[in-house]
């Protein structure tokens, strides 16, 4: 391992302390974590993406000092904070239609599936991410995303059945969708 001289600013070193300090890691050992964290966010989330977190960071100490209460612990100002996210998020909406293209990735039906809203969905997601936070590499999520594959092909299935009965067919013989068919005699 190289070694490094930085100079750091006096309020960046006393924060730095403070940090290391409350983690139980050498200051070394603080440094190297966080920008070990900065590189790692920058490889897995994209320009966009890490321009909305930053701005997103700054808003609790301006609600607080605007309005001498944290977000967290006054109703009003979690109002006001709610607000200042949802106005940056309308501001950055791209133009364009609702619809999704294919979703390969898939554990939720369409909102027009069951009828319900694409702001419904986004509160299970956000659900599932503050109950498992690493819900998104999980194996909880593949286990769903096969499972849903599982009901769109029982739905496709069952929609071919009833266009041969509608056109007076043979519906195709039954068969359970994560089985081959057999074969031979055994």
């Amino acid at each position: 391992m190289k070694q490094m001289k930085v100079a750091l600013p006096d309020e960046l070193r006393a924060r730095l302390d403070a940090a290391s300090e409350k983690s139980g890691r050498s200051v070394a050992q603080e440094i190297r974590e966080r920008i070990e964290g900065s590189f790692t966010r920058d490889a897995v989330v994209d320009k966009p993406t890490r321009d909305f977190l930053e701005g997103l960071a700054k808003i609790p100490a301006e609600v607080e000092r605007e309005f001498s209460a944290a977000w967290d612990k006054h109703a009003g100002a979690h109002e006001v904070f709610t607000q200042v996210i949802l106005s940056r998020l309308e501001a950055l909406k791209p133009e364009g239609s609702t619809v999704f293209p294919d979703r390969p990735h898939a554990t939720l039906p369409l909102p027009t599936v069951l009828g319900r809203s694409l702001a419904h969905l986004g509160s299970i997601i956000e659900q599932r991410l503050r109950q498992q936070p690493d819900f998104t590499a999980s194996a909880t999520r593949r286990l769903l995303e096969d499972e849903y594959r599982r009901m769109q092909l029982a739905q496709i299935g069952l929609m071919m059945e009833q266009s041969a009965r509608g056109r007076g067919e043979k519906p195709p013989a039954s068969q359970p969708l994560d089985q081959p068919k057999k074969r031979g005699r055994r």
